[in-house]
């Protein structure tokens, strides 16, 4: 691994005090922050105080880093002050364009206590390199959300391990209402995950178990309508050998659906990854007639060990019926 950018040299050049400019560290925000230069232990670090929100933080403007390349990772170090109360809190490491206001942190670290040190790590992708690389505290951090941050270290390394992946091309990769292997009135074919052959024949979408499946439109959107339930394996998978999903790459499954009825109490919906029927995503179904929105990120390892993921309930309600409105999988960035 080789460091290509260590940025605690450009702190030893700055001056005790407020950063008037430079180059390499900005404030961000709506209401810009404060940025001053302290010495903790002898070691110089950046404080950010003065926050009026929790996207106000600190920017690190990669178009300043030349040569950068996809698979390159930055990795940041820093503290909180040891006083912050007890509670939710937690610090994002997120680009430009996926500001957590409205979209997918990179990284983050998230306690409930106050623990004092923080890490953050990105692979950077072929879309992050011309961007702002921003750290600011996560919408979890509702307890906290405008607590001063401590930034010690900022470091960009190359490993030649993680740059020779190649970067999915494709932003939505999958869209059940785009599938045009699923049609209104079809019921699709049940397949036996063991057989691996008949598996990777089946579509992107198969039926898990036996259940009835139906397929039809509500209003310009295909929606899946998923009875006659007995095991709570009874459900969908969707089939990752049909995805063509790329190594290396990380990828968001977001699946939207309502159970029909009354569910018992203590019925789960969930998303398991197939071998190992591990449980990704889950929300507790207490109405009747609930909605429901399971989302969770494939990481490189299982995006080649996973060959399907079901959605189905378990628990109490292990049998009752539902709908799934949408399926979408997009590409969310490397590693």
């Amino acid at each position: 691994m080789r460091i290509l950018f260590d940025l605690q040299q450009v702190f030893e050049t700055l001056d005790v005090g407020e950063i008037t400019e430079s180059d390499l560290l900005v404030p961000i925000g709506d209401n810009h922050p404060v940025l001053s230069v302290e010495v903790v232990d002898d070691v110089k670090t950046v404080l950010v105080k003065d926050r009026a929100d929790r996207v106000a933080g600190l920017g690190i403007p990669l178009s300043s880093l030349p040569s950068l390349k996809a698979g390159d990772r930055i990795t940041v170090t820093g503290r909180v002050p040891r006083e912050t109360p007890a509670g939710s809190w937690g610090v994002a490491l997120v680009t430009e364009e996926s500001d957590a206001r409205n979209a997918e942190e990179c990284q983050l670290a998230q306690y409930t206590s106050p623990k004092v040190l923080f890490a953050l790590s990105h692979i950077l992708c072929g879309a992050d390199l011309d961007k702002l690389i921003m750290v600011q505290t996560t919408r979890w951090g509702a307890i906290n959300p405008i607590m001063d941050l401590y930034i010690d270290s900022i470091i960009v390394c190359r490993d030649e391990k993680y740059t020779s992946i190649t970067e999915d091309s494709r932003t939505i990769v999958y869209s059940m209402d785009s599938d045009d292997e699923t049609r209104p009135g079809e019921v699709m074919a049940s397949a036996d995950t063991r057989d691996v052959a008949d598996f990777m024949a089946a579509g992107k979408l198969i039926k898990s178990g036996n259940p009835d499946v139906k397929i039809f439109m509500q209003g310009n959107s295909k929606a899946l309508y998923i009875a006659s339930r007995v095991k709570d394996w009874d459900g969908i998978d969707i089939n990752m050998h049909r995805l063509e999903l790329f190594p290396g790459n990380k990828y968001q499954i977001k699946v939207v659906g309502c159970i029909d009825g009354t569910a018992p109490g203590g019925t789960i919906i969930t998303l398991q990854g197939i071998p190992g029927f591990l449980w990704r995503n889950n929300q507790q179904v207490v109405s009747q007639n609930q909605g429901f929105t399971l989302r969770y990120t494939l990481n490189h390892a299982e995006v080649e060990q996973w060959s399907a993921i079901r959605v189905t309930t378990n628990l109490a309600g292990a049998s009752v019926p539902f709908y799934i409105y949408s399926i979408e999988i997009k590409r969310v960035g490397l590693l």
